[in-house]
C-alpha cells in the first residue's frame, strides 16, 4: 500500500531553467492598490503564455524565459484595461500599471447598479457581485441568488443535495443550518467580492461531499474598529428572538473578530402519519404536533489573524455552540381503523424529553510564501462535541378485545465526539505549469451510551439487552497532487487524490465488532476552451465519496414511541460518486449538463414490520443511484433599478434498492425545480429595496421514498436609516403556506407515509445597528473539516 501511494502520488520534481524575474504592481488613479487584477502575458505573436492575479498588495511577478518581445495586459472588473509591450532583456523592474475607473461612486459602500457578472473558470463557476446591485443585500440573500444554489429555510441545496461545504476565502465555516444562515445574514453584502460554486471539486479539496461554495470577501487596508448590534423577532405559530454583537479590530499586523449570538424561542413542526398493515387490513393513523422550547442558544466566534510581514499569515480561533436545555412534551393520538375505515382501536403516546448540546472547535492555520511562485499552508483542527437526549415515554393502550392498559419506558442517550485533523498544502509554478500537492491526517473517536429502562416486568427496571454502548474510531490519511496548464485558448487541469481509511466500531449489545480498512483513488480532470472573452465551453470529471454521519453508524435502537424507532448500521458503507459535466457560459448565461452515478448511496429509509406492527426508520445503503439533467441560470437587469433572477433545473433520477421482500426495486422520477425572483430599488440613497420570489420543486425520490413537490413564495424589503448606520429588514416567508411535503413508501407489503410541515410561514423583523469604521472588511473566518461535517 505504501509503495502504491508513493508511485501514484509522488511529490513533483522541481526543474530549473534560465529565467528572469520581473515584478510589478497594479494601482488605480487614486494610487490605491488593486487586489485580484488580471495579468496576462502574451508572446510576440499575441498568443497568451500565462495568466495570474495580483495579490493582496496589488503585486505580481513574471518569469521570462526568452530574450524576446512580450505584451503585458492588465485589467480589473471595475476598471479599464492597460497594455504594455517590452523586451525581456531591457525592461526594468518594477512595472507600475495604473488603471482608470469605469464608474464613479459617491462612497465606498454605494451600489452603482451594474449587473452581477458570471465567470466560468476551469474548475468552478464564479458569480462576481462586487459593486453590483446585489451589494445592498446581506451575504445570505446574495447566496440565494447565486446560480445553481437553492435555499429552503436554513438549508442550502445544489442539484437536490444538501451535502454542501461552505468556505469563506477558502477556509471552511464551522457552522451549519440556522447558525450558518444567521452568520451570513450578518455579513454585509458590500463585503462580498464573488461566490464560487464548485460542483466538481479539484484534488486539493477533501473527497467527501458533493459541492463546495466558496464566498470570497474583499480585503481592505483601512484600520480601526467597527461593530454591529443585531436584534431579530420572528413570528410563525410561535415566537423566536435573536440578539447578537459582532466586533472587529484591525491594524497593520492584527485582524481580530469576536461574535456572540443569543437565541431563544419555541419551535413547531406538524406531522400526520399513516401505516397500512395488510394482514389485518388495518390502517394506523396518528397526529403529532411538536413544540420544542430552547431559551438559551449560545453561539460564539473568536478569531485572530496575524501578519508579521508580507510572507507570513497566521490564523487561530475558537468557535462553538452551547444549548444547555431544549425540552418539550409531545402528545400523539393514534387511531387504528379496520378495512371499512371504522375505528376499532387506539393508543395515546406522551413523549416528555429534553436535549442538550455543546460543541467547541479550535483551529490554527499558518501560510508561508516561500517565493513569488511557491507557498505552503499548514492547518490543524480540534473539535469536541457532547450531546444528551433523555426521554420518558408513556403509552396508553386501548386495543380491540383487550383491557385498557399503559406502558412506560425511559431512555437516556449520551454521545461524545472528538476529532483531530492536520493538513499541509504546497502550491507553486514551474514555467507555465501550476502545481499543487499536499496531505492530510485525521483521527476521530465517537462514543454513544444508551441506557434503557421499562416497566415490562411491572415496575420500571433497567434493561441491559435494550441498552447499548457504541465506540467508534476512524483514521484517515490522504495525499494529493494536481497540475494545470494554459495554452492559447485552451485550459487543462488534472489531479489525483488518494485516501486511506482505517476504522473500528465496537457494539456492546448485541456484541459486535466492525473493523475495516480501504484505500480509494479520486481522479479529477477539467478542460475548457474560450470561444471569446465572454464565452467558454468546458468538460469535467470527478470522483467523490460520501461518508455517513457518525451517528448513523450506531446500531442502538432509539425509540420514538412503543411502535417506532430509529436505528443505525455499524457496517454502513461510504458512497462512491462519479460526476460528469458539460458547461457553456456566455455573459450572464450559464448552461450546465450533468450526469451523476452513485454506488451504495447511504440514506434514511422506512421499513414497516408487519408482524410486530412497528415502523423502523433505518440508516442503510441502497444498491445504486444515478441522475442526469440540465441547469440553466440567467440574471436580467431590466432597468437600472429593476432586476430579474431566473434559475431552472430539469433532471431524471433513479434509485435501485433491495426491498423488505428481498427483491431489487427501481424508483425513478423526472424532476423540475427552480427559483424566480424580482427585485426593485425604491430609493438608492436610503438603500431601500423590495423583492418578491418563488422557490419550487417537483416530486423527487430517496431510495424507496417518494417525496411530493412544494413551493414557497416570499416578500422581503430592506431599508437603511441614519446615514446607513441602522438597517431594517422585514420578511414574509412561505406566504401561502405551501412549503409542505408528503414522504411515502408504497411497494410490496410496504405502505406508509407521513405529512410534514415545518412551520415555515412566518414574519420576521431584523434590526442591525452598525458603529465604528464601517469600511473595514473581515477575512479571518473559521474553518471546518470533512469530519466536522459528519458530526
Amino acid at each position: 500500500m505504501k509503495g502504491l501511494l508513493v508511485v501514484l502520488l509522488a511529490v513533483p520534481l522541481f526543474v530549473s531553467a534560465q529565467t528572469r524575474q520581473v515584478g510589478g504592481q497594479v494601482r488605480n488613479e487614486n494610487n490605491e492598490l488593486l487586489t485580484d487584477a488580471s495579468i496576462r502575458l502574451l508572446d510576440s505573436t499575441y498568443q497568451q503564455l500565462r495568466e495570474m492575479k495580483t495579490d493582496s498588495t496589488g503585486q505580481f511577478e513574471l518569469s521570462l524565459t526568452k530574450n524576446t518581445k512580450y505584451y503585458l495586459r492588465a485589467s480589473h472588473l471595475n476598471y479599464g484595461s492597460r497594455e504594455l509591450f517590452f523586451y525581456s532583456d531591457t525592461i526594468m523592474s518594477p512595472l507600475i500599471l495604473t488603471l482608470l475607473s469605469k464608474v464613479k461612486t459617491l462612497e465606498e459602500v454605494d451600489v452603482v447598479g451594474r449587473q452581477p457578472r458570471l465567470i466560468r473558470k476551469l474548475d468552478r463557476l464564479e458569480f462576481n457581485v462586487q459593486n453590483s446591485n446585489l451589494s445592498a443585500l446581506n451575504t445570505w440573500d446574495i447566496l440565494k441568488r447565486t446560480p445553481l444554489v437553492m435555499a429552503s429555510g436554513s438549508d442550502l441545496m445544489v442539484r437536490g443535495s444538501k451535502k454542501i461545504t461552505v468556505l469563506i476565502n477558502e477556509r471552511k465555516v464551522m457552522l451549519s443550518g440556522d447558525e450558518l444562515k444567521t452568520y451570513l445574514e450578518n455579513t454585509a453584502g458590500n463585503d462580498v467580492q464573488s461566490i464560487e460554486v464548485i460542483t466538481n471539486p479539484p484534488a486539493k479539496y477533501e473527497a467527501d461531499g458533493t459541492t463546495i461554495i466558496n464566498i470570497k470577501l474583499t480585503k481592505s487596508t483601512l484600520y480601526g474598529y467597527r461593530g454591529t448590534v443585531l436584534g431579530l423577532a420572528e413570528k410563525s405559530s410561535t415566537w423566536k428572538q435573536l440578539f447578537g454583537l459582532t466586533q472587529y479590530y484591525k491594524n497593520e499586523k492584527f485582524n481580530l473578530r469576536a461574535t456572540y449570538n443569543f437565541g431563544r424561542g419555541t419551535y413547531a413542526r406538524y406531522e400526520t402519519n399513516y401505516v397500512y398493515y395488510p394482514k389485518e387490513q388495518t390502517s394506523w393513523e396518528g397526529t403529532m404536533d411538536r413544540f420544542d422550547t430552547n431559551n438559551s442558544q449560545n453561539s460564539y466566534v473568536l478569531s485572530a489573524e496575524y501578519t508579521p510581514d508580507t510572507t507570513w499569515t497566521i490564523n487561530m480561533g475558537l468557535n462553538g455552540y452551547y444549548g444547555p436545555r431544549s425540552y418539550g412534551v409531545y402528545e400523539v393520538p393514534t387511531i387504528i381503523y379496520n378495512k371499512d375505515h371504522v375505528q376499532e382501536s387506539s393508543y395515546f403516546t406522551t413523549n416528555d424529553h429534553k436535549r442538550s448540546n455543546r460543541t467547541n472547535n479550535l483551529y490554527l492555520q499558518v501560510l508561508k510564501k516561500l517565493s513569488p511562485q511557491w507557498s505552503i499552508n499548514w492547518s490543524s483542527y480540534f473539535t469536541s462535541n457532547r450531546a444528551t437526549n433523555d426521554q420518558d415515554v408513556l403509552t396508553a393502550l386501548n386495543f380491540k378485545g383487550e383491557e385498557p392498559s399503559s406502558t412506560r419506558f425511559i431512555s437516556n442517550n449520551d454521545s461524545k465526539n472528538r476529532l483531530f485533523s492536520t493538513q499541509i498544502d504546497i502550491s507553486g509554478k514551474i514555467k507555465g505549469l501550476e502545481v499543487e500537492f499536499g496531505g492530510k491526517f485525521s483521527d476521530v473517536k465517537t462514543t454513544s451510551d444508551l441506557l434503557f429502562s421499562d416497566d415490562e416486568s411491572g415496575t420500571l427496571q433497567y434493561r441491559p439487552e435494550k441498552s447499548s454502548l457504541f465506540d467508534y474510531n476512524e483514521r484517515n490519511a490522504a495525499l494529493y497532487t494536481s497540475f494545470s496548464y494554459i495554452w492559447k485558448k485552451w485550459s487543462w487541469k488534472a489531479g489525483l487524490r488518494g485516501e486511506y481509511t482505517d476504522l473500528e466500531g465496537v457494539v456492546s449489545e448485541p456484541e459486535d465488532m466492525n473493523k475495516q480498512d480501504y484505500f480509494v483513488l479520486f481522479p479529477t480532470f477539467y478542460m475548457q476552451y474560450a470561444l471569446s472573452d465572454q464565452q467558454q465551453v468546458g468538460f469535467s470529471y470527478g470522483k467523490r465519496i460520501s461518508r455517513p454521519a457518525y451517528s448513523w453508524l450506531n446500531p442502538a435502537k432509539s425509540y420514538y414511541n412503543l411502535f417506532s424507532y430509529f436505528q443505525g448500521d455499524p457496517r454502513l458503507r461510504a458512497t462512491i460518486v462519479h460526476n460528469l459535466n458539460l458547461t457553456w457560459t456566455k455573459n450572464s448565461w450559464n448552461v450546465d449538463l450533468f450526469y451523476r452515478f452513485e454506488k451504495w448511496p447511504n440514506m434514511e429509509i422506512a421499513l414497516q414490520d408487519n408482524i410486530n406492527h412497528q415502523l423502523i426508520f433505518q440508516y442503510t445503503n441502497i444498491k445504486k443511484g444515478q441522475g442526469a439533467g440540465i441547469d440553466l441560470a440567467k440574471s436580467f437587469q431590466l432597468t437600472s433599478r429593476w432586476g430579474l433572477n431566473l434559475q431552472l433545473e430539469g433532471m431524471y433520477n433513479e434509485n435501485y434498492f433491495m426491498g423488505a421482500d428481498d427483491v431489487l426495486h427501481k424508483n425513478d422520477v423526472y424532476i423540475g425545480n427552480g427559483n424566480i425572483s424580482s427585485s426593485y430599488v425604491l430609493d438608492k440613497n436610503a438603500g431601500w429595496n423590495v423583492e418578491v420570489g418563488n422557490t419550487f420543486t417537483s416530486p423527487t425520490i430517496q431510495g424507496p421514498f417518494r417525496i411530493t413537490g412544494y413551493s414557497s413564495t416570499y416578500l422581503t424589503t430592506n431599508r437603511k436609516f441614519f446615514n446607513k448606520k441602522l438597517e431594517v429588514n422585514l420578511a414574509f416567508m412561505d406566504i401561502f403556506k405551501t412549503e409542505k411535503m408528503r414522504i411515502s413508501s408504497n411497494y410490496a407489503d410496504q405502505n406508509n407515509y407521513f405529512d410534514d410541515y415545518r412551520d415555515t410561514r412566518k414574519v420576521n423583523v431584523t434590526l442591525r445597528y452598525h458603529f465604528g469604521n464601517q469600511k473595514i472588511k473581515s477575512s479571518n473566518q473559521p474553518n471546518k473539516t470533512e469530519e466536522q461535517n459528519r458530526l
